[in-house]
């Protein structure tokens, strides 16, 4: 498998001197750390982190509250001027990468911030003083100075805002009392109360019991409503103003120091992450050990550490465990690496998946998605964020082309082009017209519906299934030899391929027998010398429907039986190991042998039918497209048209190019993958990462 050889170091140096160690190894990058907790503290170290630290939780806090994407995304890499990242750090030691962070986020850091606080404090200002102006917006015609009313030495008088609908019951609950009514509006009163000073007890219990309290402004206003009321509107008109242009400013700094905000949170990201893994080396009191992990050809540049420290390297053996993978797949194979995450990374024993998903994922894509026009743009499409993109978005963005390509050349065979014939498109007529005389052009074509053509990329899909179903045997069968498994390799693994191979055949025997299951074993008087689909085109004319039948059946019935013994011992074996769970025994083997196993091998088989029937959506929903193309522009609607024809190739792609993909994901997770595949690894993780945003370059780097 594509695996990069490892080595294990370890480097042992004086505790003083583990930050300037940590700097060294961060430069050379390929270097998985084992993180360790020690007793022993390294203060240097944890000051460092503590910045870093409060560093990225302040840019993070920003990011947040404007609130700013830490990353670019599909549809700005697509209709937007992606924003230019050239931050780069130039550092000597992981201290000084943490200075130049602490020196240029601050003056952002700090404008931002105060920005922030000031748009907070006039947001606040601004709903306190709305607030209180609307409360006093109801008195606001009435010229009485309040606070003259609190005043009189031997009266109680104060003024209350009562509604119209409660107004006579307060007028005859305060009998006795001096009232003054001051029509506001249709909803609301000002009820003025006057009374002796030892009768102020009752008033305001009373209205307190229609939950009235006495009415007042603030003593920072004029106490004439109406006066307070102007004010009041100024200011809030003044305020206004004010959140407007903090808005504005706000907008303008958010545009002009996005790039930077994302490239310092992302390097204060990347610094405070290393520091946190690093933070306590193991060892003693006065020495720290840092261990980790190195591409064994990297391990000259490593060895230069040693020049005042001691350097340790030891070779890993494929039969430990808990160590790293480091996939050395080729740069597009590469790109693949994201479906084999789905499930896991391989651990040292199992072959990594990733190149026949490199194969295989255009294969299946391209048959559900075959439409050359489509396949066209979708590549583009793809080569948009390959091109345009930042980080992952360029490795999706090579997939994505792999995927077009794939249709495209499926579109070929189905010999469409946006649902058209391409043999009636003139241009592209001339163009393919070899391909179009060697028949090629249309080989698969589904254009009409009839029963031979849907038939036909049935076939199509379930020989691919049948392909790819085998794959994972074998791959199976490679894995427990790899693991030095004999019995499930022997006895469980091959037979299982053998196994299907005789379902796969009982199948096509039938198929060339017209479907008669019990004539085809030649007991009944009809003798059944047909070929047998796929098989008797590669074996000969000996091999007939009555031939693959009666020798598929013992065949069968032999690998059941040898996997069942094979179950059985491997159960022993697990059982001598510690590795045994308690299972339900012979009768569960069986039960499994038998009915379960064969009842998957013939669901996963038929599963791959989505293929056919993912592409017969596909063309029937341009067909459709089209019909309505045709019908308008017959009707003189060329405007309704267009909009038809652009629309709905459009829809077309966005919905099925989604579900395509997720049927082509389906079929590696639950078809493929279980058969062999456990993902179990753990990745290589560089001590520090691959960035996007921002780069760190090492000074006197060695």
């Amino acid at each position: 498998m594509p695996e990069a050889k490892l080595s294990k170091i370890t480097l042992i140096m004086p505790r003083n001197e583990a930050s300037e160690a940590i700097s060294k190894v961060s430069a050379l990058e390929w270097f998985h750390p084992i993180k360790q907790d020690s007793k022993y503290h390294n203060p240097d170290i944890a000051d460092l982190l503590l910045r870093a630290q409060k560093i990225f939780q302040s840019i993070d806090d920003i990011i947040r509250t404007l609130p700013i994407s830490p990353d670019v995304g599909i549809m700005e890499t697509m209709f937007k001027n992606v924003p230019k990242f050239d931050t780069t750090f130039t550092v000597e030691s992981i201290e000084d990468l943490v200075n130049k962070l602490e020196v240029e986020s601050k003056p952002i850091i700090d404008e931002i911030s105060n920005l922030i606080k000031e748009y907070d404090e006039c947001t606040k200002s601004l709903d306190e003083n709305v607030t209180l102006m609307e409360a006093i917006k109801v008195v606001s015609n009435i010229n009485l100075q309040l606070d003259k009313l609190n005043s009189l030495k031997h009266f109680y008088a104060s003024m209350f805002i009562v509604e119209n609908n409660n107004l006579e019951e307060i007028v005859r609950s305060l009998e006795g009392i001096t009232t003054i009514k001051i029509q506001l509006n249709e909803v609301n009163t000002a009820l003025i109360v006057i009374g002796i000073k030892s009768e102020s007890e009752r008033i305001i219990k009373i209205l307190r019991s229609f939950d009235k309290q006495p009415f007042s402004i603030p003593s920072n206003l004029p106490q004439v409503p109406s006066e307070a009321y102007t004010i009041l509107n100024n200011r809030v008109e003044e305020l206004k103003r004010k959140k407007l242009e903090l808005e504005e400013s706000i907008s303008k700094i958010k545009a002009n120091t996005r790039a930077k905000l994302i490239s310092l949170h992302e390097a204060s990201r990347v610094t405070k992450d290393i520091l946190d893994v690093m933070r306590k080396p193991s060892g003693t009191k006065n020495f720290a050990i840092i261990q980790g992990y190195i591409p064994s050809s990297m391990e000259h540049e490593f060895r230069k550490l040693s020049n005042k420290w001691i350097f340790i390297s030891e070779e890993i053996g494929k039969e430990e465990h808990d160590i790293p993978i480091l996939l050395n797949n080729s740069k597009y194979i590469n790109t693949f690496e994201v479906v084999t995450e789905t499930q896991g990374i391989p651990n040292h024993k199992e072959m990594d998946p990733t190149p026949f998903i490199a194969f295989v994922w255009p294969v299946f894509y391209g048959l559900m998605f075959g439409d050359l026009g489509h396949g066209l743009l979708l590549f583009l499409l793809g080569m948009l964020f390959k091109v345009k993109g930042l980080g992952n978005l360029k490795r999706w963005g090579v997939l994505v082309a792999a995927s077009g390509i794939g249709a495209s050349v499926a579109g070929l065979g189905t010999g469409e082009f946006f649902g058209f014939h391409i043999e009636e498109v003139a241009i592209l007529h001339s163009i393919f017209l070899p391909l179009i005389d060697a028949h090629i052009i249309g080989i698969m074509s589904v254009s009409e519906l009839t029963f031979e053509q849907v038939a036909k990329v049935l076939e199509i899909s379930i020989a691919v299934g049948i392909g790819h179903i085998s794959l994972a045997f074998i791959l199976k069968i490679i894995k427990e030899f790899r693991e030095g498994n004999k019995i499930g390799a022997g006895m469980i693994a091959i037979p299982t391929l053998i196994m299907y191979g005789s379902v796969v055949s009982l199948i096509l025997a039938a198929i060339g027998a017209g479907y008669d299951v019990i004539g085809m074993f030649g007991v009944t008087e009809r003798v059944h010398n047909e070929p047998v689909p796929w098989i008797t085109p590669i074996a000969g004319s000996w091999a007939t429907v009555e031939v693959v039948a009666k020798a598929s059946v013992p065949v069968l019935v032999a690998c059941m039986a040898i996997m069942i013994i094979g179950h059985m011992k491997e159960e022993k074996r697990l059982e001598r190991e510690g590795k045994h769970e308690a299972g339900a025994g012979m009768i569960g083997v069986i039960m499994e042998v038998v009915l379960i196993k064969l009842t998957e091998m013939l669901s996963n088989t038929i599963s791959y039918s989505r293929i056919a029937i993912m592409l017969l959506v596909h063309v029937i929903l341009l067909i459709t497209v089209n019909h309505g193309f045709e019908g308008l522009m017959e009707g003189g609607n060329a405007g309704g048209a267009i909009a038809m024809i652009v629309g709905g190739n459009i829809g077309i792609m966005m919905i099925e190019g989604l579900i395509v993909y997720i049927q082509t994901i389906r079929l590696h997770l639950y078809e493929w993958f279980p058969k062999w595949y456990h993902g179990e690894g753990m990745q290589f993780r560089k001590i520090l990462p691959k960035m996007i945003y921002s780069s760190i370059i090492w000074k006197n780097k060695e």
